[in-house]
């Protein structure tokens, strides 16, 4: 998780799960938010937080079938090396039981 300063005060950044917003949440005041998309966050001056997270597609499709051939197979090795891809892709820890994603 980002820390930013926006109009002198402290916010921690999230990305949302539809990949094209962020959360701004108000250190020490949590409801005060605010939801910027990627050219708000461009012209506010958080771009180096908007290319810092990339996902991609190609690679994380790849990941989640050879995630699923491998539990279909019940190959551990095959499991470990598809959530390791799966990691890579995203940029976060992935629950080895499921396919969901944790930040």
């Amino acid at each position: 998780m980002n820390t930013v300063t926006h109009n002198n005060k402290q916010y921690t950044v999230t990305k949302l799960a539809n990949g094209h917003t962020w959360q701004l949440v108000e250190v020490g005041n949590v409801r005060h938010k605010l939801t910027m998309n990627r050219d708000q966050m461009i012209k506010n001056g958080f771009g180096h937080i908007v290319n810092q997270v990339i996902v991609d597609s190609h690679k994380l499709r790849a990941s989640l079938s050879k995630k699923a051939i491998a539990r279909y197979l019940e190959d551990s090795v095959m499991l470990q090396q598809a959530i390791e891809d799966q990691r890579n892709a995203l940029g976060v820890r992935v629950n080895r039981n499921s396919f969901e994603v944790r930040v």
